[in-house]
């Protein structure tokens, strides 16, 4: 049992706008069940979203819509997760993360409404990017800032358990070729819109909080000891009026523009460029390989679980390094591209899901420590922003990498280049991360225990 001490004192006069009235005692600290809403919540929208794979070919094929024009749907969806990042981002520092990534929840929901109906391109399209403003408000911007409230010394495992719902999102997916198979395209839609709608939101809405201040607790709290914690609180208050200060010295687009700043957007550009065309494309390759539509969903299962897996693995970047963990999990990215690529009809079909298996396990370990490392450098007094920004970045080089991925397909036949260029992109987010990792973190020993 998890022993979780509140005492009365630590009411804070700042949050009362929405603060919860003060608990004695609590058998479970507060932040495990934001970690576990956080989750839930990445797994289904991370799902629904990227569950284009599924309806690819089925929806290409009675359009007669050709596969960088059905890819361009999630090109359009991550455009408009550029444009909307940087204002969550934002909107993150002034309202209530709480009832954004409800919102956010609801409102992707919503919009899979319209996938029931579409009768052409633009409203495929269209699907997408409503999809896509709910996405964006409520999983990875707003996911940073709420986990690094409520996790420091533990942020990378705390990070990798909440990204791992994004490999869980591949075993949630794992249904729906069947419930195409069951009951159309069109009602899958409707489905997957009811069960976002009826069994995400309202746990969302109710249980998330901010900060550990509502709770009456502290970032961290299980893993202090109450003369830590004590400790903690002090140095907590000295670190705001010091960030503070930092943040005056530092306006936002000074940091943007720093070089710090540009590693950072470097490691996010490759991750999402890789990760959109890997998860939108290996199901077709997959097909175009002679695997079933079964087959091809377990692939993409599998893909998951070692997703799950590296995620979990992650968390030990708090103590070997993010930059080890990080150039680690992108070697397994580039022996991943090598087996995809060179597998053709008539070879050992093991080859192909040990590239979906290292595929996975390279996007689980260096996702989140992506996440963990933008916090680690950024994080602070206008730290909303700046991860916005990474938001946007992340979209557009994701919107690339998707449409990117098809074009070369429809002008070669084949992803041979495709997922050449995906290891070239691994290698260099690797570099970005060794290179980060040599720099000293502001704050560093101001926060050492």
């Amino acid at each position: 049992m998890i022993r979780c001490i509140i005492p009365m004192q630590m009411q804070d006069k700042a949050m009362t706008s929405h603060s919860d009235p003060i608990h004695k005692t609590s058998p479970l600290w507060y932040g495990w069940v934001i970690l576990a809403i956080v989750f839930v919540i990445m797994s289904v929208m991370v799902g629904v979203r990227g569950s284009l794979g599924f309806f690819f070919k089925t929806i290409s094929g009675e359009f007669g819509w050709n596969r960088a024009q059905t890819a361009g749907a999630y090109s359009i969806g991550m455009l408009v997760q550029a444009v909307c990042s940087p204002i969550f981002g934002s909107l993150g520092e002034r309202w209530s993360l709480r009832w954004m990534m409800a919102s956010g929840v609801f409102f992707g929901g919503a919009a899979l409404l319209i996938g029931s109906s579409i009768g052409g391109l633009l409203q495929f399209y269209l699907m997408y990017a409503l999809l896509n403003v709910g996405f964006t408000a409520s999983t990875f911007v707003p996911q940073v800032q709420i986990l690094s409230n409520w996790f420091i010394r533990k942020r990378g495992l705390a990070m990798g358990i909440a990204n791992s719902g994004q490999g869980f999102a591949a075993v949630l997916n794992l249904a729906v070729p069947f419930l195409i198979a069951a009951i159309g395209w069109r009602d899958s839609y409707l489905a997957l819109a009811g069960f976002t709608m009826i069994c995400i939101f309202p746990p969302a809405a109710i249980l998330l909080r901010d900060h550990p201040r509502q709770r009456a607790t502290v970032a961290d709290e299980p893993f202090l000891s109450a003369a830590e914690r004590s400790a903690f609180e002090a140095k907590e208050d000295e670190a705001r009026r010091s960030q503070k200060g930092e943040a005056a010295g530092a306006p936002f687009w000074q940091r943007v523009f720093s070089f710090r700043f540009f590693l950072i957007a470097l490691i996010f550009s490759t991750i999402a460029f890789s990760l959109a065309g890997t998860t939108v494309h290996i199901v077709p390759h997959a097909t175009d390989q002679g695997f079933t539509p079964g087959e091809s969903a377990l692939i993409f299962l599998l893909w998951g679980i070692f997703a799950i897996v590296g995620n979990l693995i992650s968390g030990v970047s708090d103590s070997l390094g993010r930059a080890l963990t990080f150039a680690v999990g992108s070697a397994l990215g580039v022996c991943a591209c090598f087996l995809l690529a060179l597998f053709v009809r008539g070879m050992s079909p093991a080859w192909f899901y040990g590239g979906a298996a290292l595929s996975g396990a390279g996007f689980g370990l260096i996702r989140p420590t992506a996440s963990a490392l933008l916090a680690d450098h950024f994080s602070g007094p206008g730290f909303g922003k700046l991860n916005g920004s990474t938001g946007t970045i992340f979209a557009l080089s994701g919107a690339l990498g998707s449409f990117a991925m098809g074009y070369l397909f429809d002008v070669s036949g084949s992803y041979w280049t495709a997922f050449m260029v995906l290891a070239a992109m691994s290698l260099t987010g690797a570099g970005a991360a060794v290179a980060l990792g040599r720099m000293q973190r502001p704050g560093q020993k101001r926060f050492s225990s």
